[in-house]
């Protein structure tokens, strides 16, 4: 049974229900539905790439579209018998299996066996393995068998964020797609275009905002706007704040600071963001990026300080202090502090 629609969260409520209405991945959708109108099927592909950007949603478009009864120039028409069953999770011949839960030797054997039998009322059965590198070794060769000699009627659709894990002999007999990173004008288009229908008040810079700290994951972007749309106006300072963000303002500061070698200023920065448990390692991200997009604009003398924070950022992961790194690392850039500055520090890091 299907939940009411307006009880959905809203990436579950707009996903995707047809090929053209998957957001930034052109190439894949129209290799997909040329396959699906001139009858070419492969057996089995293989969707990757980083998560939110539309490889489970593409995998259930192409699932309706092989067994459509009315395809619409390779889309699946979604109102057919065939269609309205996989939509509301009824039909026998769509299997969607989680790799990191069903993993073992045993599923995959269970599931060789079940392919032998006909679909119960479609063209295809289709089997769709999320996260499939998951798989253990042993159900890699047991699944390799049945890619090798597939049954005509099955259809294998393998979603991973993580393709250099799966073995090369099944990459070799499956067709590959590479989902790409969502460019940030399109999720704030789609944002905007969503909050509208929502009636929700979504300010512009509040949706570029959004966009951008979303790294190129639709689903992350929706999450963020259902979880402020609910608070009344999405601004911008509302998305710092559940985000935890640091103002532009502060991050133009310390990249200035910095640049103009200024650790007074540079320390003061951190000091406030670690008095306010900030994460340092968020504030550097936000950082480096602002220092790329002045780079772009025209600011060449920036690119030794962004390639630095992105080092920065980097070494974080391994470092006992992340507040004591980067203020070793300020000094190191900036030269030591003014001697009252230094002593607050002190004062600062000594136990009460």
């Amino acid at each position: 049974m299907t939940e009411p629609i307006d009880r959905l969260s809203l990436y579950r409520r707009y996903r995707p229900q047809r090929f053209g209405e998957v957001v930034g991945q052109d190439l894949v959708v129209a290799t997909l539905r040329r396959a699906v109108a001139g009858g070419k099927l492969g057996h089995a592909y293989l969707l990757s790439g980083q998560r939110g950007v539309g490889k489970t949603s593409v995998a259930r478009v192409l699932a309706r579209a092989a067994n459509c009864l009315t395809p619409e120039d390779g889309e699946p028409c979604n109102r057919c018998e065939s269609c309205q069953r996989i939509l509301h999770g009824l039909s026998l011949d769509v299997v969607e299996i989680d790799g990191a839960s069903n993993r073992g030797v045993d599923q995959i054997r269970k599931l060789r066996e079940e392919v032998a039998y006909v679909p119960a009322g479609s063209r295809y059965k289709v089997y769709i393995i999320d996260e499939v590198h998951m798989l253990t070794g042993e159900a890699f060769n047991a699944l390799l068998k049945t890619l090798e000699e597939p049954p005509p009627h099955v259809l294998f659709i393998f979603a991973t964020t993580e393709p250099h894990k799966v073995p090369p002999t099944v990459i070799s007999r499956c067709q590959a797609f590479e989902f790409q990173p969502i460019a940030e004008d399109a999720i704030a288009h789609v944002l905007a275009t969503i909050a509208e229908a929502e009636g929700i008040a979504l300010a512009p810079a509040a949706a570029e905002l959004i966009a951008r700290r979303s790294r190129g994951a639709l689903r992350d972007a929706l999450v963020v706007l259902d979880q402020l749309g609910q608070g009344g106006e999405v601004t911008e300072e509302a998305v710092v704040d559940l985000l935890g963000l640091p103002p532009l303002s502060q991050v133009d500061g310390f990249v200035d600071a910095l640049a103009g070698r200024d650790a007074d200023q540079a320390l003061a920065i951190v000091a406030d963001l670690s008095g306010r448990g900030r994460d340092l390692a968020l504030f550097l991200e936000e950082a480096a990026t602002r220092a790329r997009d002045r780079i772009i604009a025209g600011a060449p003398e920036l690119i030794p300080i962004a390639q630095r924070l992105i080092e920065l950022r980097g070494e974080l992961g391994r470092a006992f202090s992340r507040r004591l790194h980067v203020e070793m690392a300020i000094v190191a850039l900036c030269g030591p502090p003014a001697p009252r500055v230094a002593l607050s520090l002190i004062h600062i890091s000594e136990p009460t």
